[in-house]
């Protein structure tokens, strides 16, 4: 497995404070892999299969589920729940940990929850098409308060202003291709981080896919943060 971290411990690659993402991780696996079973709590963790095939169990629920490209997985840990992944050769997906508020969520009973890829449709937006995994458009259930993650392809040459909250903090993340992002060129596996601004705008210079996450820049409770 090789992984790309833009986000440890509640810490940027750059050293400041991430809201209320704790931690990510862009993986692809060389080779079938397994994690064995192992607990969670506190966090919401949410999976996102971009390509290949990953079985997951989970304590909370006591079955195997089979996830394929384009499906997303939600563990909300509560106060406590194990899992196990068995990942397929050739897969790659994000892994994202989520702070709803640490402290309170360990109160709450844990669960997990699996939506398939076609329960996301895409909304046209001129030479772009968007997909709204978590938000407005979206069917995912979340526990992190006002968290959006929104996937965008964008044709070569095309032009697209993703509009934000004024006090959001987002990080718009490169799968694949090459764009101009907040003023920045960006590569695939780099990721632009935007805060206090209105929106993001990304210009294509091939045809690009890009994440854009989005939490508030100022949770209305205190972060859970571990230094790397």
């Amino acid at each position: 497995m090789r992984a790309n971290k833009p986000i440890v411990g509640g810490y940027s690659a750059d050293g400041r404070p991430s809201a209320a993402i704790f931690y990510w991780s862009h993986s692809v696996f060389a080779d079938d892999f397994e994690f064995g079973l192992h607990p969670h709590e506190g966090f919401e963790i949410v999976t996102f299969v971009l390509a290949g095939a990953n079985r997951h169990y989970d304590t909370a629920n006591g079955r195997w589920v089979a996830l394929t490209g384009g499906d997303v997985q939600v563990i909300r840990a509560g106060h406590g729940i194990a899992h196990n992944e068995r990942v397929a050769k050739g897969t790659r997906a994000f892994q994202i940990w989520f702070d709803p508020d640490y402290h309170a969520a360990l109160q709450r009973e844990p669960s997990y929850t699996d939506y398939g890829a076609e329960q996301f449709d895409a909304q046209a937006d001129g030479p772009a098409a968007i997909r709204d995994l978590i938000g407005r458009f979206s069917p995912v259930r979340v526990e992190t308060e006002r968290l959006t993650v929104r996937r965008a392809a964008i044709e070569r040459g095309g032009r697209l202003e993703l509009p934000l909250a004024v006090d959001a903090y987002s990080v718009t993340y490169v799968i694949a291709g090459d764009a101009t992002i907040a003023g920045h060129r960006l590569d695939a596996n780099d990721a632009v981080t935007v805060t206090g601004g209105t929106s993001v705008s990304i210009e294509a210079t091939s045809t690009v896919d890009v994440f854009v996450v989005s939490v508030p820049a100022v949770p209305s409770y205190q972060p859970v943060r571990r230094r790397r």
